[in-house]
């Protein structure tokens, strides 16, 4: 995916964000509107697969034992792939928002997922918080920790 598939996605969570989180049945909806604003099918989709696999992502993530005792600190090792696409800033940044408690073990490999998933060469810090924002958006109980984000401009000077 390019970033033309990124710009459909925020296109589309632009027009949810009042929503609990995005039901892919409503994005597909999106698809008349989507093509009259500009966008190519194979574009849009990639996008809605895209959404598809977060859905998938947000189910897995609501069906799994609560029972479990949560880390408290995790260390992740990248793969070589990884290492090229999420570039040595992409990482601090992840780390940062683990670190700050904005992301979780958890919500960090779905990010980390969901941003390998774009098939993008290398991604940028703009692109990495926003995939974080939609990641965060979509994930039951992370409500606060995507509101925070929402608001990541205000907390950075």
């Amino acid at each position: 995916m390019k970033n033309d598939v990124l710009d459909v996605l925020m296109y589309i969570f632009e027009r949810f964000q009042d929503q609990e989180y995005v039901v892919i049945e409503e994005a597909n909806k999106l698809s008349d509107e989507l093509t009259e604003v500009g966008f190519t099918d194979s574009e849009i989709s990639s996008a809605l697969t895209w959404i598809d696999g977060l859905v998938e992502l947000r189910e897995s993530t609501a069906n799994s034992t609560s029972d479990k005792p949560a880390a408290q600190f995790s260390n992740r090792l990248y793969s070589e792939h990884e290492c090229r696409v999420l570039g040595l800033t992409a990482r601090g940044f992840l780390y940062h928002l683990e670190i700050i408690g904005v992301l979780d073990f958890e919500s960090r490999e779905a990010v980390i997922e969901r941003l390998m998933a774009l098939d993008i060469e290398q991604v940028d810090i703009e692109q990495l918080k926003w995939v974080t924002m939609m990641v965060l958006f979509n994930l039951p109980g992370r409500e606060s920790a995507c509101a925070w984000f929402e608001n990541l401009d205000d907390h950075i000077h």
